[in-house]
């Protein structure tokens, strides 16, 4: 998470830059907050991510198997396998 976030805000401070040098000083008063706000968000993100990991290492431990893949929905649009067809002998009477 930590490159893919040191890509936002490099693309958002590029994307400042390049509208600096095209419009002038105004767009910083848009710009500077925003690449901010950003930066905020993904820190906001990133700390909540370690109480949520946490979480989940100690529900996986509580069970001795590994949780079952798939959810409520899983397997509802996959097409059934066709059944074997039974062949009875009429020869015995």
């Amino acid at each position: 998470m930590g490159r893919l976030a040191g890509v936002v805000i490099g693309l958002e401070a590029a994307a400042v830059v390049v509208a600096y040098l095209a419009f002038g000083w105004p767009v910083l008063l848009i710009g500077i907050p925003a690449l901010i706000g950003t930066a905020f968000v993904l820190l906001f993100v990133h700390l909540s991510e370690k109480p949520r990991a946490r979480l989940q290492e100690a529900r996986a431990a509580r069970y001795e198997d590994a949780p079952v893949p798939g959810g409520l929905m899983s397997g509802f649009f996959e097409v059934p396998a066709p059944r074997a067809v039974v062949e009875v002998d009429h020869t015995r009477a």
